[in-house]
C-alpha cells in the first residue's frame, strides 16, 4: 500500500464545502503517479520506453465527503496484472482512520509510437508488487445508456483540457458530465469508462439521460462514438 497526505483546500470543494468528484479523482491521480515516481517508472521511465499508462475505468464509491480543510490520507495498491492490463484500489482515510472513499480503477499500458497495447512484462509488474484487492461493491457490466436522452451542446476541446499526454485528461470528462446532473443530486457512486482519447481541436457531443435514479452521460465525438461514459448514482 502506498500513501500519501493531503488537506481538502478551497478549490476542492463545492458550494456545500463537501470535496466535489473531480478533486477525489485528481487524488487518486496524484496517488498513482506518485507511487510511479517514487519506485522509479516513473514518466521518465516510461517516455524513453514510448510507453504510458491510460485509464480505463473509474469506479468512486463515497461513504462520506470529505470536507473543506479536512485533513486526509489518500491510499492505493495495484492488484492484479492480466496482458496489458494493471488494476488499483484507491482509498480516502481521515485523521481519525474513518475510510471516507473507496475507489478501484482499469489502466491500459499503451506503446505511444504505435497507439497500441503494450504487454505489462513480469519486471515491470514485479516492480509495483501485487497486494490484495479492497472490500467494496465492484460494480460488473458496461454503463449504459438509457433509452430516453438528451443533446447537449458541443463542446471543443481547448488546451486547457489537455494533460501532459496531450490528450484530454480523464478528470476533465467528469467535469463535463457533472454539468448535466440535477443541482440537488447527491452522488454516492461514479462510475466512468474512458473508450478513445480526445485531442486538441476534437469536438464532444454530449448525450445524457435518467433511469432508476441513475444519470448517466455518454461524452461522444461527431460520429456519435464515446470518448467517455459515465454513470452516477
Amino acid at each position: 500500500m502506498y500513501s500519501y497526505n493531503s488537506r481538502v483546500g478551497f478549490s476542492m470543494v463545492d458550494s456545500d464545502k463537501n470535496i466535489t468528484i473531480n478533486s477525489i479523482v485528481d487524488f487518486f491521480q496524484d496517488a498513482a503517479t506518485f507511487h510511479s515516481e517514487d519506485i522509479g517508472v516513473g514518466y521518465d521511465y516510461l517516455t524513453p520506453r514510448d510507453l504510458v499508462w491510460v485509464v480505463n475505468t473509474w469506479q468512486i464509491d463515497i461513504l462520506r465527503f470529505p470536507r473543506y480543510l479536512d485533513r486526509v490520507q489518500i491510499d492505493t495498491l495495484p492488484y492484479k496484472y492480466r496482458g496489458f492490463l494493471g488494476y488499483r484500489n484507491f482509498r480516502i482515510v481521515s485523521e481519525k482512520g474513518e475510510v471516507l472513499v473507496l475507489g478501484n480503477s482499469m489502466w491500459s499500458l499503451i506503446n505511444t509510437k504505435s497507439m497500441k497495447p503494450e504487454m505489462i512484462s513480469p519486471e515491470h509488474s514485479a516492480i509495483y508488487g501485487n497486494s490484495e484487492p479492497l472490500e467494496m461493491d465492484y460494480q460488473k457490466g458496461k454503463i449504459r445508456l438509457p433509452e430516453r436522452a438528451k443533446e447537449g451542446e458541443e463542446i471543443t476541446v481547448t488546451q486547457h483540457f489537455l494533460d501532459p499526454n496531450k490528450h484530454v485528461n480523464n478528470g476533465e470528462y467528469v467535469n463535463i458530465a457533472m454539468t448535466f446532473l440535477p443541482k440537488e443530486f447527491k452522488i454516492k457512486r461514479m462510475r466512468a469508462e474512458y473508450r478513445a482519447q480526445a485531442f486538441l481541436g476534437d469536438v464532444i457531443k454530449p448525450v445524457y439521460g435518467e433511469e432508476e435514479g441513475k444519470y448517466t452521460v455518454s461524452l461522444n465525438n461527431t460520429e456519435n462514438k464515446p470518448y467517455a461514459v459515465l454513470e452516477f448514482e
